[in-house]
């Protein structure tokens, strides 16, 4: 069953023609084709030849136009069971995702429509949980049954892998990180049934499964398709053997999703676009800037922690998809991007429980420079690891797909002539500029700073219990001395860990800290290590322990901030608690540096 929603937060955009009393108005309708949780991403392409395109998403497809129809790609065989009561279970279809209550994960993150074998029918490459196999499944040419399943490449690291033509012969390659070196794995397209031939263009760094942020693009407008990073970028030679050039630029230290080389002021060189964080904060675009050292980048902030950091005061997390279309007709790209619903499930991400929103951002350029308006396009689907927009009913308005844990979803692309009034009622409005918050350490009750970015290189203020935290506070970078790929984001000299003392998940235990008067309203602290319940920094109640505000780690080691609104218990007591229970994978905490602020914080 399709539900079908109008969105009422309206969207516009003006083309170059239209006069003030004749505008168009951007608006999109949501069909809901399911509400249970295969994937993390959908694309579209004519599996049927009936001339409409058609919806892939997870082990499903949906025949165009009206996506009412669906057929079985390959067997939907994952369930969970969700309880209802104390003696009441039902078994739901899909994995736990929106419909339950504990964080698990999909095997299908990437669709990617192609005809493999030449036979003019459409088949499906799907690129499943990072570090596992990839496979395209074949199209039996409108007949019945599943789909014939090829496995063609064992090991696909890195969550924003891509299927596009980097090598520039009209072909398009899986651009991804295996055995931890960047690459691509290349069909023989006589027989692409056949394993895909790996080709890196790295060297073997380290990096690792769940590296994020990767994306294609010519940067230094040489006709070559380079490959993009977090931490800079690489250059393709003309000696298609050698490997990459590398030019070091932190665009994302935490890594983004897709990046994209686009000339977005119009000067004629190639820009970068990047979230900042997949499981945090941030969306900026890089100008890029000739120096007598050659390519460098400056950085322009879209849109960060705060409203306030946002010209027109918008704010969401877990940007882990972005597509960059033109949505408007102008001839410029927009971005295209949202919230990941539950990327970590309920208690991983900050704001993870906030509205699943997709948003475009429109490109404007003026006089007064670059502008990119975002426009909410829907508040209750989001993004998966991948979202796509692409025209799908010939309209040539780009519709929105989304695969992810809240279910399926078409956001359909729709335009209207509007007046005068509706117009100006329409268009996001910028906000004023708010001054940025003031950092004050927390102090005891002598009035002197207590110790809370364990500068002193002791424990002291804070007690532990269990062999997690039983040492000394760590100095330096240690994550880095044992995994080249990630770095512990510490402020100053030392901080502590769960992981670092016996180098193992094992351990568990507390550290709790001095109790202290909540003298401003906003708290904050750095966190790193694993996204799960059992790896969490509370906020206490000293009199009663009741706990007031959870966080938990990004499943990196960097520490990111995270802050906490503690308006209502401002003049009371409170603690600071270090819980590490878990034994597993990303079985730690890092943490480091305590302050409070007058307001809500710029994350560092």
């Amino acid at each position: 069953m399709i539900r079908t929603t109008f969105i009422l937060t309206l969207t516009l955009a003006v083309s170059l023609t239209s006069t003030w009393a004749d505008r168009d108005l951007h608006t999109f309708k949501r069909l809901a084709l399911s509400d249970q949780f295969w994937c993390e991403g959908a694309n579209a392409a004519d599996f049927n030849k009936d001339g409409h395109d058609d919806l892939v998403a997870g082990p499903w497809w949906w025949e165009g136009p009206d996506f009412v129809k669906r057929h079985e790609i390959y067997e939907p065989a994952a369930t969970f069971k969700l309880p209802l009561g104390e003696m009441t279970t039902v078994e739901v279809p899909g994995f736990e995702g929106g419909l339950g209550h504990k964080n698990t994960y999909s095997d299908n993150f990437f669709a990617f429509p192609q005809d493999f074998n030449g036979d003019g029918w459409t088949d499906v490459l799907f690129i499943g949980f990072p570090g596992q196999i990839t496979s395209w499944y074949e199209n039996p040419k409108g007949g019945p049954g599943r789909w014939a399943q090829h496995v063609i490449f064992r090991q696909t690291d890195n969550e924003s892998p891509d299927f596009t033509d980097i090598t520039g012969d009209g072909k398009p390659e899986l651009v991804c990180i295996t055995q931890g070196a960047y690459g691509y794995a290349e069909p023989d397209w006589s027989d692409a049934a056949k394993p895909w031939v790996w080709h890196p263009i790295t060297p073997k760094k380290g990096y690792g499964n769940f590296t994020h942020g990767m994306g294609i693009g010519d940067v230094n407008g040489d006709g070559h398709k380079d490959l993009l990073e977090k931490d800079g970028w690489w250059e393709q030679p003309e000696d298609s053997k050698a490997l990459w050039i590398f030019h070091p630029f932190p665009f994302a230290e935490l890594g983004g999703s897709q990046m994209y080389a686009y000339d977005v002021n119009g000067d004629g060189l190639n820009d970068v676009i990047t979230g900042l964080a997949a499981h945090a904060f941030g969306l900026a675009w890089y100008e890029q800037v000739k120096s007598p050292d050659g390519i460098t980048f400056k950085k322009h902030l879209i849109m960060g922690q705060r409203k306030e950091e946002s010209r027109y005061g918008v704010k969401f997390s877990e940007l882990h998809a972005i597509d960059l279309v033109d949505m408007d007709g102008d001839g410029l790209k927009d971005i295209v991007t949202g919230k990941r619903f539950w990327s970590h499930g309920r208690m991983g991400d900050p704001d993870r429980n906030d509205e699943a929103v997709v948003y475009w951002f429109q490109l404007v350029r003026g006089p007064q420079g670059v502008d990119w308006i975002p426009h909410r396009v829907d508040s209750n689907s989001g993004v998966g690891t991948q979202v796509v927009a692409k025209d799908i009913n010939g309209d040539k308005l780009p519709d929105i797909l989304v695969g992810n844990k809240k279910g399926v979803f078409v956001l359909r692309h729709e335009v209207k002539k509007v007046s005068d009034a509706e117009y100006a009622a329409a268009q996001p409005k910028p906000m004023d500029e708010a001054p940025p918050a003031k950092d004050y350490p927390v102090l005891g009750d002598n009035g002197q700073p207590l110790n809370f970015d364990f500068e002193t290189g002791t424990r002291d203020n804070w007690t532990a219990e269990g062999p997690a935290f039983a040492g000394p506070p760590l100095q330096g970078d240690a994550v880095h001395l044992r995994r080249q790929d990630m770095t512990s984001g510490h402020h100053d000299k030392f901080w502590v860990g769960s992981y670092e003392a016996e180098k193992s998940d094992q351990p568990t235990g507390t550290l709790t800290s001095d109790a202290f008067t909540l003298t401003q309203p906003w708290l904050s602290f750095l966190v790193g290590g694993g996204s799960t319940p059992k790896t969490r920094v509370e906020i206490l109640n000293a009199v009663n322990g009741a706990v007031l505000f959870t966080a938990t780690g990004p499943d990196n080691e960097r520490m990111v901030r995270r802050t906490a609104d503690l308006t209502p218990w401002q003049g009371a007591k409170i603690r600071v608690r270090l819980v590490d229970e878990a034994t597993d994978g990303w079985g730690h905490l890092n943490f480091d540096r305590v302050l409070l602020h007058d307001r809500e914080p710029v994350a560092e």
